[in-house]
């Protein structure tokens, strides 16, 4: 049976020291004594769980005072002396709350660390629990300490070491004659980062009271002198804990930060007689709220260790009720105070768009949906939707090319020195710019697209296949043919009519700008062979597929859509059944209206293959159903939204907002599903009902329209001044008479 035994603090850390456990700071005298220096804490004494003269566990409790009632409150415990079973731990936790309701009747409820999802626990009513954090093994070094660290972390930190204008310094003394200025940086990250920071007081007594053996306060400062970036450490024995931090907006993106972290690093191993060093906290699926922090903490070393995470343990649960109800209630008023505030434009953000055509609209129109910016816009021949706009500003440039994206983008970036500039762009051609040349953007400019080689590992449509089988999906019968040379080509074994296209979209660019097709329906091997020979006469030496037929018309299409937030997760999905596909020659493939469906089993599969090769940003998927046989098949993925990105807004989220939470918020949440159904078009209503022939879907169609849940991008109230109408009148127009010419009636294969 296990027994709670009411022991001193002398007794819980005599024992600690028999059994070599190197305790929680939390659960120190040290502690106790500067907790009982804060208004409304009080010690209120340690136990020991023992069973049959043993002990498992030990526990340091805080007297917790707030609105009139108390708690207990032990950071980091009941300390372990071995991993628990759960029966264990509930038996050991109600052998605990069996104790203090005997000994404290006004006690309400603990909050402790447990490890299981107890019967006996619920969620804590506030604050952020966590259960990983990630602990830097600081022993052997300098080197050896960066050789532990992730890739990316060496190379951020080697970069820092090389680049960062900040001297790092233990400046425990200085901070503790005067914090005024450390202070004056947490107010400043605390409003960005949405908190409120505690009193400079709280700062300074943490200092003072637990000493400089126990506290240690390291800075990073300026040319001029200025702290621009700063933590607390707290050390006992030989484990560290970086408990506050913070740094100025102006030099986040300058790894000030990353090379205080490794100054840190390499001083609490060389000086301070520290083993590890705990980054305290990153986030998971228990944990979404704190997502944000696993790209910048989890570089520097290359496992993430799981911790027990905070739970309440009701001692009086028909109060406990109460306050769980009340909270509930408060939570619900504040979202309606939240929803019926008018809407404030985000005066820290500018987003670059790159393009001037509809897909770079739509980007234009969710950035100004979510945060009511003008985003800046470069283009080289907008269309007149985009050149009359209201909600953008346009900069012309000759032509998209490296030399052009980088001179406009430093420029915009200049000007707006003290904000975030987040460059996008919609085709494979503009992201493979982008790839090439955000390494000279400033500072202050963040540019969500995968690593290059992380492009072409997708974006080849031959890889992208291994990876699709790798991760249990399936894929078209496919033929790899080299057009490199001017040797024979051999005949296709894969039975007519077949399907041919590019492997790799970004080098054919160019060839479709002088006529050539996106994609090919092919009848007979003459045709085939026709195509091959004029490919190689304009110059074409990359790789084409050849692949199966699957049947089906346009309606047997889909796309999907995710977002692989900073910490390599997926952080948004969305998908959509597609209706009618654009047939005009270099338009082809392109859907023009969809609607908008779950497909959760998909979302899941496609998010592990692009985890799996380290992919961030944002991805959209090319499927087609077998009508014949029922197979669901993966076609290709783009490295970016695709040119209707705005049907994942429509199905419910916005995906720049989903962007600007992760990359520049550093908040990113966990998984957000655009699962509304809704009919998103770019065409008139009454082509978007012609082509559909199948009964169900029409009725569908009617029913959405009929209720209102009817969606075009080219369509936005704020944005509909006369001479843009005109325009998107006359778009639409151009397509009945598109239509006409390259699709004139429906038919069972869309051919």
């Amino acid at each position: 049976m296990i027994e709670a035994k009411e022991i001193t603090h002398n007794e819980l850390e005599a024992r600690a020291e028999q059994l070599g456990i190197n305790l929680p700071i939390e659960q120190t005298a040290t502690w106790a004594a500067y907790q009982a220096t804060i208004e409304g804490r009080m010690p209120w004494g340690c136990v020991a769980l023992e069973e049959d003269g043993r002990t498992l566990a030990l526990i340091s409790l805080i007297d917790y005072e707030t609105h009139g009632y108390h708690y207990l409150r032990a950071n980091h415990a009941p300390v372990w002396a071995e991993q628990p079973s759960e029966a264990t731990e509930a038996a050991a936790i109600d052998a605990l709350a069996a104790h203090v309701r005997g000994r404290d009747r006004k006690q309400k409820f603990m909050r402790i660390s447990i490890l299981h999802e107890l019967a006996s626990t619920t969620p804590v009513l506030s604050g952020i629990p966590y259960d990983n954090t990630v602990v830097i093994d600081v022993t052997g070094g300098d080197e050896e300490i960066l050789a532990r660290m992730k890739p990316r972390g060496r190379r951020d930190v080697r970069k820092a070491l090389r680049e960062s204008p900040v001297t790092c310094a233990d400046e425990t003394d200085r901070a503790a004659s005067d914090f005024s200025e450390y202070y004056a940086v947490m107010v400043e990250t605390a409003q960005r980062d949405g908190f409120n920071p505690a009193p400079q007081s709280d700062y300074e007594d943490m200092i003072r009271l637990l000493g400089p053996d126990h506290c240690r306060v390291f800075a990073g400062r300026d040319e001029k002198g200025r702290v621009v970036t700063w933590s607390i450490v707290t050390i006992n024995g030989t484990r560290a804990v970086r408990y506050y931090g913070a740094s100025l907006n102006e030099t986040m993106r300058q790894h000030v930060t990353d090379k205080l972290v490794y100054f840190e690093c390499c001083d609490l191993g060389a000086n301070k007689g520290c083993l590890d060093y705990d980054m305290m906290a990153i986030g998971s699926d228990f944990s979404p709220k704190l997502l944000g922090l696993n790209e910048f903490k989890t570089k520097f070393t290359k496992q993430v260790t799981a911790v027990a995470p905070d739970r309440d343990v009701p001692l009086h649960k028909t109060f406990y009720k109460a306050l769980t109800a009340a909270k509930d209630l408060r939570d619900r008023k504040a979202e309606k105070a939240a929803a019926a505030k008018p809407a404030k434009p985000r005066e820290d953000l500018v987003p670059i768009v790159l393009g001037g055509d509809i897909g770079a609209y739509a980007l234009a129109r969710e950035f100004h949906e979510a945060y009511h910016v003008k985003p800046q816009m470069l283009a080289s021949s907008p269309i007149a939707a985009v050149a009359h706009s209201q909600i953008l500003d346009v900069h012309p440039v000759e032509r998209l090319s490296e030399e052009e994206v980088t001179r406009v983008v430093c420029e915009i970036a200049k000007k707006n020195a003290e904000k975030t500039c987040v460059v996008v762009g919609n085709t494979d051609a503009l992201i493979k710019v982008l790839s090439n040349c955000r390494d000279n953007f400033p500072v202050n400019c963040v540019t969500p697209i995968p690593d290059a080689d992380v492009i072409d590992q997708v974006s080849d449509k031959i890889t992208f296949a291994q990876l699709c089988r790798e991760h249990g999906l399936d894929t078209p019968l496919t033929e790899v043919v080299h057009l490199a040379g001017d040797g024979k080509i051999a005949p296709s074994a894969i039975p007519f009519p077949l399907v041919a296209k590019p492997a790799r979209s970004s080098e054919y660019a160019a060839h479709m700008a002088r006529g050539f097709k996106k994609v090919y329906f092919v009848h007979e091997q003459a045709e085939l062979d026709r195509l091959w020979d004029a490919l190689r006469k304009d110059g074409f030496h990359g790789d084409f597929l050849v692949q199966e037929l699957i049947e089906g018309d346009d309606t047997y299409m889909d796309s999907l859509t995710l977002y692989i937030g900073t910490n390599g997760k997926a952080q948004l999905a969305g998908s959509a059944q597609v209706l009618l596909e654009d047939h005009a020659p270099s338009m082809l493939g392109n859907p023009v209206v969809m609607v908008t469906r779950p497909m959760p089993e998909l979302w899941e599969k496609a998010a592990e293959l692009l985890e799996s090769v380290g992919y961030r940003g944002f991805a959209n998927f090319d499927i087609k159903r077998d009508k014949k046989t029922g197979r669901t098949l993966f076609i290709e993925v783009n490295p970016r939204m695709g040119r209707n990105s705005y049907y994942v807004c429509a199905a419910g989220v916005n995906p720049m907002r989903a962007l600007v939470t992760d990359v520049v918020d550093g908040k990113g949440k966990r998984l957000l599903k655009a699962d509304e159904t809704v009919l998103y078009t770019l065409v008139p209503l009454s082509l978007a009902k012609r082509y559909v022939l199948d009964q169900a879907l029409a009725a569908e169609v009617d029913g959405l329209i009929a209720a209102g849940k009817v969606v075009d991008p080219q369509r936005y109230a704020a944005d509909m001044a006369p001479r843009r109408r005109l325009a998107v009148e006359l778009t639409e127009k151009n397509q009945i008479r598109k239509f006409a010419k390259y699709y004139p009636e429906p038919t069972e294969t869309s051919f």
